[in-house]
């Protein structure tokens, strides 16, 4: 496996989520020395809800130096959500403030859009809701701030701006383009139609791999090289540790649960059902699916924690008649026709109750969505719900004919960025994988209530 880690002593993760942005910091066998973070800030308009990009900056500013303390930075790999873009202009300033994926459009741009968004067949993603469709970004930009987007010098996703204000050079990246933002057509590998016709594909700098060194951070001081990588796509970086070794599904969970499933024909995806094409650091198209389950995690717990929720009081809560419905944000994921329309059905008693219903949901929800898209392989459940065992029980319950393991690599997203600084053009990362087979308790795995609620769901969304 060819590596590159020559001149490596510390390598500093940036990863900028919805919720929270962290820092990172890990040696050249990716162990974790260090890691801080800040919750991610938003600001309402004007102009519209935002990302607000200078305290996340102030934040990278502050910590690189804190970690290089620690131990020499010789690599900053930025890793962000793919929502989100930066317009600079000539002089490389923002020219409007980064907008927030969960900004709500106009209906008047929600109408215009629809008459241009590409076909399905072209992009392999529908149009989300709020902002989480990176074109209909630009074109709610452009056409509300037409003056402003007439002068946009150059358009980078958000893990490129980060790089871009470390170390002043500005480039693209393919999975923060192939992550559903409708100007990316994966079979083609190469920009869509639209961003051609809209001419915003000629204000993206070149493409260039995540993994290449665009230059050094400056006006940090640092004791190590500061090298600063291009950049990736979240769920990217933590598919890329599972991109070696027989075919499996991997299910990235966090905000959102993202299931990656090798070896199924773009062509089989259905919208209707949140199925989309992702694309790996390589510029590969993977079939791929999705539901905000943290999101809805968090809403059915009510502020319990995962740790409190178990199979015993799951099998209970089964007993009892209680289940979740969906859907309790405005992505239907597997369920269409549900957003926003999410119940719980059924008393819950407790702060455990709250916590096993909703690791419950959340697997009858990932299974569903596996099973739409026409997973068959083995299952790794990596990220924030790889230690909810309650969850990890519930899910292998729900698909019996498929293996369901549970990665041991904490943050494994961040991990994933990490190994871009090893990687030399290899399609793997140069990293062992950690895996706990999951087996469901026969109480679970043979109860007649869990297996209603699919067949419920599937009256509900046909």
């Amino acid at each position: 496996m060819p590596t590159n880690r020559q001149g490596l002593r510390g390598i500093a993760v940036l990863d900028v989520g919805a919720t929270n942005a962290k820092a990172l910091l890990f040696d050249d066998s990716l162990t974790l020395l260090a890691e801080e973070s800040v919750p991610s800030g938003r600001r309402e308009g004007p102009p519209y809800l935002h990302i607000e990009s200078e305290p996340l900056l102030k934040f990278v500013h502050n910590i690189l130096p804190q970690f290089d303390s620690i131990r020499p930075i010789d690599a900053i790999v930025p890793c962000t959500h793919g929502s989100a873009a930066a317009l600079l202009d000539h002089a490389g300033e923002l020219i409007l403030p980064i907008m927030s994926y969960e900004a709500e459009p106009p209906p008047a741009i929600v109408e215009g859009y629809a008459a241009i968004a590409p076909e399905f067949g072209e992009v392999f993603a529908p149009t989300n809701p709020l902002g989480l469709t990176l074109a209909r970004q630009l074109y709610w930009q452009e056409t509300i701030f037409p003056h402003a987007f007439s002068n946009t010098s150059a358009i980078l996703p958000l893990a490129q701006y980060l790089a871009f204000r470390l170390c002043g050079r500005k480039a693209n990246e393919v999975s923060a383009m192939g992550a559903q933002t409708h100007l990316w057509a994966p079979s083609t590998k190469d920009y869509s139609r639209l961003a051609r016709e809209r001419g915003w594909a000629s204000r993206f700098p070149p493409l260039r791999p995540a993994w290449e060194v665009l230059g050094s951070a400056r006006g940090l001081a640092l004791r190590g090289a500061g090298r600063v990588l291009n950049g990736v796509h979240d769920s990217n970086a933590n598919l890329l540790l599972y991109l070696r070794g027989e075919s499996c599904t991997l299910l990235s969970t966090g905000t959102w649960i993202i299931g990656f499933v090798q070896g199924v024909d773009l062509m089989t995806l259905d919208p209707a059902f949140d199925q989309v094409s992702n694309t790996t650091v390589f510029g590969d198209p993977i079939a791929s699916c999705r539901f905000m389950g943290g999101r809805e995690f968090e809403i059915i717990a009510d502020g319990a924690p995962p740790h409190l929720g178990t199979s015993e009081t799951v099998c209970g809560l089964l007993a009892r008649g209680v289940a979740a419905w969906p859907s309790f944000t405005a992505s239907g994921g597997p369920a269409p026709q549900t957003m926003g329309k999410g119940r719980v059905e059924g008393d819950l008693h407790d702060t455990g109750e709250r916590a096993s219903l909703a690791s419950l949901y959340c697997a009858q929800m990932s299974a569903l969505a596996l099973r739409k898209i026409g997973s068959t392989n083995r299952v790794i459940v990596d990220g924030p719900f790889s230690d909810n065992d309650a969850f990890l029980e519930a899910l292998a319950a729900c698909l019996p004919a498929q293996e369901v393991f549970s990665s041991e690599v904490a943050n494994g997203t961040a991990v994933g960025a990490a190994s871009l600084a090893l990687i030399a053009g290899a399609k793997a990362a140069p990293h062992e994988m950690s895996l706990r087979r999951i087996e469901a308790p026969r109480e679970l795995s043979e109860n007649a209530a869990l297996a209603s609620w699919f067949v419920q769901i599937g009256r509900l969304t046909s």
